[in-house]
């Protein structure tokens, strides 16, 4: 194991990171070295508008609880309704390489279509 350096961290954090990693089988540093790399990527990535709105959203108390509830059946489908209410456009695969566009009425259109291999012609002999 290489040499680290102690580091101050709350208790909920710890609490927290404990119980993930138990389930993601990985030793506590482990897991705060996870998130640590993660959060690089995503500070690297992202504009400071929505660095800030993810830091307040990060203090919501309930959103362990929200994140294990969006990994359920209960919460699939609830987020499919939210989806469905919420956008007047969906679109679906009707079958391999097709796209259809379906309103909120139930209309269908087809948008996209995979090209369709051409035919080999024999020779005449």
């Amino acid at each position: 194991m290489a040499n680290g350096i102690p580091v101050r961290l709350s208790e909920a954090l710890m609490v927290h990171a404990r119980t993930v990693a138990a389930v993601q089988d990985r030793s506590l540093t482990e897991q705060v070295e996870h998130w640590a790399r993660l959060g690089e990527v995503v500070e690297a990535v992202i504009t400071a508008g929505a660095m800030q709105r993810l830091k307040a959203r990060s203090y919501d108390e309930g959103l362990a609880d929200a994140l294990a509830f969006a990994d359920t059946d209960d919460g699939r489908s609830a987020a499919a309704k939210l989806i469905r209410d919420e956008n007047e456009l969906r679109y679906e695969e009707t079958k391999p390489g097709e796209i259809v566009a379906l309103t909120r009425d139930g209309k269908r259109k087809a948008i996209a279509r995979a090209p369709r291999k051409p035919r080999r012609r024999t020779a005449a002999r």
